[in-house]
């Protein structure tokens, strides 16, 4: 059995050294099956394309009796989370709000849909992370995914 929340810091983890690395991030999903983990890259160019790549993945999972599904985006924040210090020599007296988060979002069938979130901040060519934080959010797969799980009774 696959450790869900494991799994889910290490693609955090992954996302941030890409990020990092390359300076964007391309979605991607880890679909969990009985028998394989099935990995996609989510590269779309419009919310018409975005739609047919995630119900292609979502259908795959359907057919395939996946457990859980872990997809992992970069979002853009609202401003309502604490604001970023920067303190120290170079950064002078700097506050600031992270207006983007790498967000992984675990859903599935018998669990509670769940998300880790680890805003970021860019500074020239740095990227700062916070500190990730988990949230649970129940239904929160349905815009996305749809109601894959049959939780709604939307499916």
């Amino acid at each position: 059995m696959t450790d869900l929340k494991a799994l889910a810091y290490e693609l955090l983890h992954e996302a941030q050294q890409s990020l990092q690395e390359e300076g964007n991030l391309t979605p991607t999903a880890v679909v969990i099956t009985p028998t394989e983990n099935l990995i996609f890259d989510l590269e779309y160019d419009s919310d018409e394309e975005r739609e047919e790549i995630y119900t292609e993945m979502v259908d795959v999972a359907m057919e395939k009796n996946a457990t859980a599904i872990l997809t992992v985006n970069d979002i853009y924040l609202d401003h309502t989370g604490a604001p970023i210090k920067f303190e120290g020599r170079g950064w002078g007296e700097i506050s600031v709000h992270a207006s983007e988060a790498i967000m992984v979002m675990i859903s599935g069938g018998g669990f509670e849909t769940w998300k880790v979130i680890a805003p970021y901040v860019r500074r020239g060519d740095q990227i700062i992370f916070q500190p990730a934080q988990e949230k649970h959010d129940p239904g929160g797969e349905v815009e996305l995914l749809g109601d894959w799980t049959g939780k709604t009774g939307a499916a």
